[in-house]
């Protein structure tokens, strides 16, 4: 997009917070990657496919860091269709895969998740594939793909259950008997790919949770037809 701006305002919160992985990145992704496949969708073109096309020719651009390189998002879309077999075969009822692609800390992800949502609106991911190109080498093989499970079961727990309501300016969540973390029960499969490319090689502790959530946001949609613009997701919104 070649006039593209948006700035932001940093309003005191007053109240103490703690860390959260690539809390802006997390912000970002979600916005963009909800509306370009939102566009997608108006368009009649699939969804992956038009990540791939918009991203025009290979070349890099300015921004944050080493500024973004289009081949390097190209690539991991395309190997993440190709490991997914996106848009192959037909998924049941209420069922849908959302793919997400974004890049923050250096490194470039490209995810498809496939969630069911039952009549009631409950949502149950099936199964989440992930591309990453964080350069030339994975140190740890183990560690990074063990560090990308954790950022996408993160970002999905971000999504379903962290709800932080503030009263008389205290949280009322207390522990996490009402603040819930991802269950075990709600965690799915995350199948993991990394492509090697001639890059420096970069960390691995944030990428891969920003696209997670427009991903399964985006699988909803494919399921439901309901668009999701707040979070934590209110399934409720989701019955049928």
């Amino acid at each position: 997009m070649p006039n593209l701006s948006y700035g932001y305002s940093l309003i005191p919160f007053g109240i103490p917070t703690g860390p959260l992985r690539a809390p802006g990145d997390n912000a970002l992704a979600f916005v963009f990657q909800s509306f370009i496949d939102e566009m997608a969708h108006a368009a009649g073109k699939d969804p992956l496919q038009f990540q791939i096309d918009l991203l025009g020719k290979d070349e890099l651009l300015p921004g944050k860091g080493d500024g973004f390189n289009t081949g390097r998002a190209r690539g991991v879309l395309q190997k993440v269709s190709e490991v997914s077999g996106w848009g192959s075969g037909s998924l049941p009822p209420r069922t849908g895969r959302g793919v997400a692609v974004y890049y923050s800390h250096l490194g470039y992800f490209a995810e498809v998740v496939e969630a069911a949502v039952a009549n009631d609106g409950q949502v149950k991911i099936n199964k989440v594939w992930a591309v990453g190109d964080i350069g030339s080498q994975v140190i740890n093989p183990t560690a990074a793909e063990n560090m990308t499970q954790g950022a996408i079961l993160d970002g999905f727990g971000e999504a379903l259950n962290q709800k932080i309501t503030i009263e008389n300016g205290r949280v009322v969540q207390a522990n996490f008997d009402s603040f819930s973390p991802l269950l075990l029960t709600q965690a799915p499969p995350v199948e993991v790919h990394f492509l090697r490319t001639d890059n420096s090689p970069t960390g691995l502790g944030e990428p891969p949770l920003p696209p997670a959530i427009p991903a399964l946001c985006n699988a909803i949609f494919a399921a439901t037809g309901k668009r999701i613009r707040t979070l934590p997701i209110d399934q409720a919104l989701l019955k049928v």
